[in-house]
């Protein structure tokens, strides 16, 4: 019998959630009672979060991994952060991610998944995943240089498997299908809103750099369809890795795509240090990265790398543009939080000073 996807966090009830458990089939002991508890909303941008504990009946069968906590994932109930997941279809995405990549993608850690529910013309889904406990992190102040080093090397390992490899998956986007040229109007829709409501923390000419980009977007998309892609997570910051002390666990894939690999190492390296901590360990982190896939067989053309990781920028100072430009959390915190975020990128860019790679294709800066 085909489980009922309720619409929100506030609709799942325990009995739904054991009755979806059990039919999903992957906790094969029996479900005596589960309990749910909410987790705040600067946990999830675009989706709602709760922390599920599992009780059983009887003792574990043998050689059973059964698990005894649980994240769910539902959509977010908030209209604006619901709007910008299902723009990207996300919930989609993470849902294929989990069914057809997860279980042969990396030998990096990815939680493991044992309810995994869609519903796409209702828009409705459901994500259950192993809860894992994590080491502390302050995005404040900006991931330690151990946290650097394993979100580094957890990401070459994930692109070096999937670099340039030949397997496709008809629901997974990427730079060789069409590419992101498809929110070029949307960029050039959202970005004056945007530099409206962020200009106190974007420096120098970089508002301007970001809008004359908008409209080379589907251009650089085409351009860079022909450099060497891999499988990206396309949100690679601190928030969504999981450190402990053997390594990272990375979650929320829910924009997974093909795409040059220096989307996700720029991105976690502008978003997830303080701006003078990124200065001083920028080159070094790129320098592990380029040797770690490597090390695992990969070519990486070193001059290409690292104008890629300079156009990437640029593509992350329009994207978060166009994702943050009508959002409003509902969170103080996670407000503060997105600003500093944008604070770091569009540094980074200004630092870079990507208003260059406009230049060279008839745009003036």
């Amino acid at each position: 019998m085909r489980t009922t996807i309720p619409e929100s966090l506030a609709d799942v009830t325990p009995s739904w959630l054991r009755q979806a458990l059990i039919d999903d089939g992957r906790i094969q002991d029996t479900i005596a009672a589960v309990t749910i508890e909410p987790m705040a909303h600067s946990k999830g941008l675009i989706g709602d979060l709760a922390l599920v504990h599992i009780d059983y009946t009887g003792p574990a069968r043998p050689h059973s991994d059964r698990p005894d906590r649980l994240a769910l994932k539902l959509p977010a109930a908030n209209p604006d952060s619901r709007r910008i997941g299902t723009m990207l279809n996300a919930y989609g995405r993470e849902a294929a991610f989990y069914e057809h990549v997860a279980g042969g993608a990396t030998a990096s850690r990815l939680a493991r998944c044992f309810c995994n529910l869609g519903d796409p013309a209702l828009d409705r889904w459901a994500l259950a995943i192993e809860f894992i406990e994590p080491d502390p992190f302050d995005f404040f102040a900006g991931a330690t240089d151990a946290q650097a080093h394993a979100a580094i090397d957890a990401l070459a390992d994930v692109h070096a498997t999937w670099w340039g490899g030949a397997t496709e998956f008809e629901w997974m986007p990427g730079f060789d299908r069409g590419g992101v040229g498809g929110l070029q109007p949307l960029w050039i829709n959202n970005l004056p809103a945007f530099v409206e409501r962020y200009r106190d923390v974007l420096p120098g000419p970089t508002a301007e750099w970001v809008q004359h980009f908008a409209p080379q977007l589907a251009d650089w998309s085409s351009r860079a369809s022909t450099e060497p892609l891999t499988l990206v997570h396309a949100d690679y910051r601190i928030d969504n890795m999981l450190f402990h002390a053997d390594g990272v666990t990375i979650i929320d894939w829910q924009t997974a795509m093909r795409a040059p690999a220096a989307m996700d190492v720029s991105c976690f390296i502008a978003t997830s240090l303080q701006i003078d901590q990124r200065r001083d360990g920028e080159a070094d982190l790129i320098d592990r990265y380029v040797g770690a896939v490597e090390a695992r067989g990969v070519v990486v053309d070193r001059s290409w790398f690292l104008r890629s990781y300079d156009e990437n920028l640029l593509w992350w100072m329009g994207q978060f543009g166009n994702n943050l430009a009508h959002l409003n959390p509902g969170d103080d915190l996670v407000q503060q939080a997105l600003t500093t975020m944008v604070e770091r990128v569009y540094a980074a860019g200004h630092d870079h000073n990507v208003g260059r790679l406009l230049s060279t294709r008839s745009v003036a800066e």
